[in-house]
């Protein structure tokens, strides 16, 4: 498949993985984000009804309690030796009275006890004035509360069977009896309390049916302090939670909308939660952020190994394209000089004192080729490793010294000078080593030198000391050296300088990549140093026995 193609492949996959991943990380913080605000909605409606809870036990309780006092302890003073249903009014001169137990009780949460009467005027046993001329300006009070209790409150019985079920389909309240003038009302019927609104007031209030009317008496609730006894858990986690009245008979307002608002069944109030920030948020995106990283992390390290592969290979592709034209190249060359060489000495077109040059440019080929042939080998084995080292133990002087002896006869050949330095010191020095690659290692430094450095005035030198850990062998020369730019090139396998494939210098860039491998193989290394002389400098590491 063409490179191109793979590459294009490659990154729609790419895109298509990332991008679903994306879309998943987004729907998975969205429902996430989702899940921690309804789980707070949650908590708020539970407070909410927590709330509700406390104030239907508050409202009951004071309902429950009010219900059974006794109608006539909403004035201020009631004739208590009256007959029980005869007491509406105020007591007659020099009858007996006695004062409501109301004018000394009155709970927090109650502003005010009230009694209006059915021409409108609004009393109390103890109202304050401010209050009491406040409610008896609103003209139509006594209609429209009558009206909203009526509605709440069953029609009381007349004792006529068929006027108490007409009454109970057209919902009206029965028409009072005349009274004589002078004679005190007469109580009928006593409603249960039941709660209205009205203008933004909270009431509990029930109907007296009498004689001479329709009265009605309750209380006029306080809302702040209805609001002060809501639960300490409501209030610490909502502070900024009410209680409101509403008007069943109107449209809820766009407030009372609101996730977590709670409108009461049983009275016009409403719970109201305000901001609910205090609440705590479950926080369901930290455990997911650590679990999306995590998968992100691992997509991209595997895209990124995909890569990595992918590169890798059109690399191997490469360096094995490379090594087929390098190695047809180097063996082209010598063998187009055999075939050249053998026809014109078959052909007799040699003569007698040329012969012998024509020979030994042969066999100078032949050890081009062997070479060649012995460093693709070796690298071979180098990477399965599949070379088996045999390690001796020499003295510095048994090593190298006939390495150098080898070093000298090659580069006196190719015309360039040679010194050997053995440090007197280490001469005796034992070292562990396999020589063999030792002497391969120098052989290839050795060859790049020919390559290179060849020319007028060429030399040269081979020093060997030693440090704390290891002996240290250096290999340099006066040749033109190595550019920094190329200076991370030369230990590569099949990879070429471009001066040195300017200048068509034989090699298929195997011999220094061979060098450090097998180096490193030793346990030693081999770097590449700025050159004294001017040229390549080359530091060999060979670690001591």
């Amino acid at each position: 498949m063409n490179r191109r193609i793979r590459i294009i492949l490659l990154a729609i996959s790419l895109l298509l993985v990332i991008g679903t991943l994306g879309w998943l990380t987004r729907v998975l913080l969205v429902q996430a984000d989702e899940t921690g605000h309804s789980e707070q909605n949650i908590k708020v409606e539970a407070l909410a009804h927590e709330a509700k809870l406390e104030m239907d036990r508050l409202l009951t309780s004071f309902i429950t309690f009010e219900q059974a006092r006794g109608y006539f302890e909403y004035q201020p003073f009631y004739a208590y030796k009256r007959p029980y249903d005869q007491r509406m009014g105020m007591p007659e001169a020099g009858e007996a009275a006695r004062g409501s137990n109301l004018t000394s009780y009155l709970p927090d949460y109650v502003t005010a006890y009230l009694q209006i009467s059915p021409s409108g005027h609004v009393s109390g046993p103890a109202l304050a004035p401010q209050l009491a001329e406040r409610l008896n300006r609103q003209k139509d009070l006594y209609k429209r509360l009558n009206a909203k209790v009526s509605a709440l409150t069953s029609v009381p019985s007349t004792g006529n069977l068929w006027s108490d079920i007409r009454n109970e389909i057209l919902h009206e309240s029965p028409e009072p009896e005349p009274a004589e003038a002078g004679t005190p009302a007469q109580v009928e019927t006593v409603t249960s309390f039941v709660p209205v609104e009205d203008e933004g007031n909270f009431y509990i209030l029930r109907q007296v049916h009498t004689s001479r009317g329709v009265y009605l008496q309750g209380a006029l609730m306080n809302m702040d302090s209805l609001n002060r006894r809501l639960p300490a858990q409501v209030t610490e986690l909502l502070p900024h939670s009410r209680l409101s009245t509403f008007d069943p008979a109107a449209p809820a307002p766009e407030e009372a909308r609101q996730p977590g608002t709670l409108r009461f069944a049983n009275a016009p109030l409403v719970f109201q939660p305000g901001d609910t920030g205090a609440v705590p948020l479950q926080d369901h995106k930290k455990m997911l952020t650590w679990t999306l990283t995590l998968i992100w992390s691992m997509v991209l390290l595997g895209a990124a190994g995909v890569i990595w592969l992918m590169l890798g290979t059109f690399r191997l592709e490469q360096r094995r394209g490379d090594f087929v034209s390098a190695v047809t190249h180097e063996l082209r060359t010598p063998l187009t000089s055999f075939s050249l060489y053998t026809e014109m000495l078959e052909d007799g077109m040699v003569p007698e004192q040329k012969k012998p040059e024509y020979y030994a440019n042969m066999q100078r080929e032949c050890r081009r080729l062997e070479h060649l042939i012995d460093n693709v080998l070796a690298y071979s084995k180098l990477q399965r490793n599949a070379i088996r080292r045999t390690r001796d133990t020499l003295t510095c002087q048994e090593l190298f010294e006939p390495i150098a002896e080898k070093i000298e006869r090659r580069l006196r050949e190719a015309g360039i000078s040679f010194s050997f330095a053995l440090a007197q010191p280490i001469r005796i020095l034992p070292i562990h080593t396999d020589a063999v690659s030792v002497e391969q290692i120098m052989d290839n430094l050795t060859s790049n030198a020919i390559k290179y450095a060849k020319g007028e005035n060429a030399k040269v030198q081979l020093t060997v000391h030693a440090d704390r850990h290891n002996i240290v062998i250096r290999f340099r020369d006066n040749g033109p050296g190595i550019s920094p730019k190329n200076r991370k090139l030369v230990f590569k396998p099949f990879r070429r300088t471009r001066d040195a494939t300017n200048s068509r210098k034989p090699g298929v860039g195997l011999g220094l990549a061979l060098a450090k491998d097998t180096a490193r193989s030793l346990g030693g290394d081999l770097k590449l140093e700025f050159g004294t002389l001017g040229g390549a400098s080359f530091l060999l590491t060979i670690p001591k026995s």
